[in-house]
């Protein structure tokens, strides 16, 4: 492991320690209302978090890994639903709360967790029918996240990305000034056009979708109209989307893709 390489990762172990701490505070079992939500993913086409479990799990893999689990909240949600699920984040202090959570939730049976830098993961190769790639690959060297992603499923398994862009190069700088709080660590970036290019070239690319555009200014609204108004919001994105070149304007993309055989 290079320098540089050992200089980024214990950037991350640092700074997800507190993020670690913070989410310990508020850790709380999903509840009933919002475990039917993800089970219906029925706002899959507006909502990023339904979008990307419905991109995950519409092809009904027998074992999913959640490719820098974090806290394991989407690897625990998962298993709720009844997926086996392997995650794997390189932060000890993330792992000991997924693992906490996970005991919390009732799905040690079928969520396990491991710590390890999730590019030199200690798996087999081709061992996962399906990988969820949820906001990672942007706090890694491009080409190394998808060497991962490559080894770790068999052949013709598929990926679900969800990650940050800035194709707007205006849309970047107003994000680095405006006020709202932003948990970044020191080495994420939101991903280039490029790099969701390049995606396409390592894998075949079933689907995508956009988001946050307007629904950007959901974290400006009062909390009594956060939920509608990220709704609204939402619907109105995507209505946009469909006329072209407002997709460069986004902040979000959701892949569903397939590994080359």
């Amino acid at each position: 492991m290079d320098e540089a390489t050992q200089d980024r990762l214990k950037n991350e172990v640092d700074f997800h320690a507190e993020i670690a701490q913070r989410e310990r505070e508020s850790l709380e079992k999903i509840s009933p209302e919002a475990l039917e939500r993800y089970k219906k993913c029925s706002r899959w086409r507006t909502y990023y978090p339904e979008c990307v479990i419905h991109f995950l799990t519409k092809h009904q893999p027998e074992h999913i890994c959640d490719f820098g689990c974090g806290s394991g909240e989407m690897a625990c949600r998962l298993g709720l639903l009844g997926y086996r699920v392997t995650g794997i984040d390189v932060s000890p202090d993330l792992i000991e709360l997924a693992r906490e959570r996970a005991r919390m939730e009732g799905v040690e049976d079928l969520v396990q967790f491991t710590i390890a830098d999730a590019a030199a993961a200690p798996v087999t190769d081709g061992t996962f029918d399906a990988v969820l790639a949820m906001s990672v690959v942007h706090h890694m060297p491009a080409n190394d996240a998808l060497n991962a992603l490559d080894r770790l499923l068999r052949p013709g398994g598929h990926i679900a990305f969800l990650e940050p862009v800035a194709y707007s190069s205006l849309l970047q700088w107003l994000r680095n000034r405006t006020p709202v709080e932003k948990d970044v660590s020191p080495d994420e970036r939101q991903l280039s056009a490029g790099e969701i290019r390049l995606i396409g070239k390592r894998f075949i690319i079933e689907e995508q979708r956009h988001f946050l555009l307007l629904a950007r200014l959901r974290r400006l609204l009062p909390n009594a109209w956060f939920d509608v108004g990220e709704r609204i919001l939402s619907i109105i994105d995507q209505a946009l989307f469909l006329i072209p070149g407002f997709s460069h304007f986004a902040g979000v993309i959701a892949i569903q893709a397939r590994k080359r055989d």
